[in-house]
């Protein structure tokens, strides 16, 4: 039998219990003391008011999905059934969204995919991953072009549907870029893609209403979505890719957009119109400021600008300190040794091991720069020289960082295309290498013949013009493939191909790549 306990035990007992209910009590009032300060700070903001001390941040630093791109009901009403565990669910989605990839679950992929939009709307890699699945993995499960057409589009639909929730991202509009440009425009049915995509009224119609038939090439909407992308960052938004391959997307555009017309079979002014929009990009890529990993923008069409620049800062200081730079190198040149110098009398091709170690050491041992010089300058013209000197170095180094990130992008290349395909020679040489392959298909041999030989004189002045395009391989395997088939044709007709033949440095380029 329970009994309530006297004496000196109840009274300890009494005060334990009134202590509990002391701290019941302080706890209880603490929480509504915290719970003031956090009413206000999370105060939502409304029509009337600015909100919270969070609301108001949330607003300022575009933390919200309101400052981030349209709110969709059903994402939020999940992330808010998720009870704090959002992160949890998201984990366990990806896991089952990389194990429908690895077995090639589509539908399964693209539900779980789904779900995952809704829980991390802002989240890049989601759109990404979903609409590559759509346009690259699905179409290509189905067997009629028409299908595979409409799923390339469900691709970019969802894109679309993620740059709305995501209106400060870029990259969705480079991808949707990429999508119509390559996917439609690249692919095996790339014909009647192209063809299809011009046709979809539904399509331009939700896309740009103010689209007219001729701006509808594929190449072209490419081109503009990533014309759209350069303003966003032009207007300072963060760009979390490479900016000079992002930057150079809107040029490679106009270029597939000439080549595709000139592959249809369209020429004449219409070509030439298609080249003039991809000079016009490429100088626009030219002339953009595109930051560097050495923490210097750079404009890639700078760098003869600032060679003749360091040119001129070099003559400057010959004059400032005439044959002191001269005078260096055969010091240097003097001190190298009998093994060295019998070193670099061999041609690079003939050096053993021992000999281009010495080789390269003593190459290293003559190298001499303006600083060199510099540094055992008279003390009355250090200080001038020295000023002259540090131009010259940054003119030089700019360069070489130009010329780096040039290199990545074939930049020269690029610009020698776009400023050959707009002449007349080249137009020319385009248009008589399609007619002969035309008439050869049609097995109207002489023709086609007389229109091959036409195109080789063409492409002569073509190369004859740009020293780039003359020792490009690619170039040179292009105009390879064509007297491949002329050759054939020749053997056709019985007649000996051609000696000497118009192009034949062209040919030994093309071999010497084998």
């Amino acid at each position: 039998m329970n009994t309530v306990p006297t004496g000196a035990d109840g009274r300890a007992t009494r005060r334990v219990w009134l202590g509990l209910r002391r701290e019941t009590l302080f706890f209880l009032v603490g929480i509504v003391v915290l719970l003031v300060p956090l009413s206000l700070l999370s105060q939502p903001a409304d029509s009337e008011s600015a909100g919270g001390l969070l609301a108001r941040m949330r607003r300022e630093r575009g933390l919200s999905q309101a400052n981030l791109g349209e709110i969709d009901p059903t994402g939020e009403t999940m992330r808010f059934a998720t009870l704090g565990l959002k992160n949890i669910a998201v984990t366990l989605l990806w896991d089952r969204a990389n194990h429908y990839k690895k077995v090639e679950d589509w539908a399964n992929l693209s539900a779980t995919l789904e779900q995952l939009t809704k829980l991390q709307p802002n989240f890049y890699s989601v759109w990404d991953f979903q609409a590559h699945n759509l346009s690259y993995n699905t179409s290509v499960e189905f067997d009629d072009y028409r299908d595979r057409y409409a799923w390339v589009i469900k691709g970019i639909e969802f894109l679309r549907q993620g740059f709305a929730l995501n209106a400060f991202e870029p990259r969705l509009l480079g991808r949707m870029g990429w999508f119509i440009g390559h996917k439609i425009g690249k692919s095996d049915e790339k014909k009647q893609f192209r063809d299809l995509f011009v046709a979809d009224d539904d399509f331009h119609e939700r896309d740009d209403p103010r689209r007219t038939l001729p701006e509808r090439d594929n190449w072209l909407v490419s081109r503009s979505k990533y014309r759209q992308a350069q303003q966003l960052v032009d207007a300072g938004v963060p760009l979390r890719t490479t900016a000079l391959i992002f930057h150079s997307e809107p040029m490679m555009s106009a270029i597939n957009y000439a080549r595709a017309l000139e592959e249809d079979g369209i020429f004449g002014s219409a070509a030439r119109r298609a080249w003039e929009i991809a000079g016009d990009e490429m100088r626009r890529f030219a002339a953009r400021e595109i930051p560097t990993t050495w923490k210097v923008p750079i404009r890639l069409g700078l760098e003869e600008a600032e060679r003749t620049r360091a040119d001129r800062l070099a003559e400057e200081l010959e004059a400032v300190l005439p044959g002191r730079y001269a005078a260096l190198q055969a010091e240097r040149r003097a001190a190298l040794t009998p093994e060295q110098e019998a070193a670099l009398a061999v041609p690079v091709m003939n050096r053993d091991e021992s000999q281009m170690a010495l080789a390269n050491e003593a190459e290293r041992m003559q190298e001499v720069t303006w600083k060199d010089v510099v540094r055992g300058a008279p003390s009355d013209l250090r200080d001038r020289a020295w000023d002259l000197v540090m131009e010259e170095v940054e003119a030089r180094e700019t360069a070489e960082i130009i010329d780096r990130y040039r290199s990545i992008v074939n930049f020269e290349f690029w610009r020698a295309t776009c400023e050959a395909e707009v002449t007349e020679p080249a137009l020319r040489a385009r248009e008589l290498s399609w007619q002969a392959d035309r008439e050869l298909a049609a097995a109207r041999l002489q023709a086609a013949r007389r229109c091959y030989e036409e195109a080789f004189a063409a492409w002569r002045e073509v190369f004859d013009a740009s020293q780039i395009l003359r020792e490009d391989r690619l170039t040179a395997d292009d105009i390879a493939e064509i007297v491949g088939r002329y050759r054939g044709l020749l053997e056709q007709l019985d007649e000996p191909f051609p000696s000497p033949f118009i192009l034949e440095d062209v040919l030994s380029h093309a071999a010497s790549a084998e």
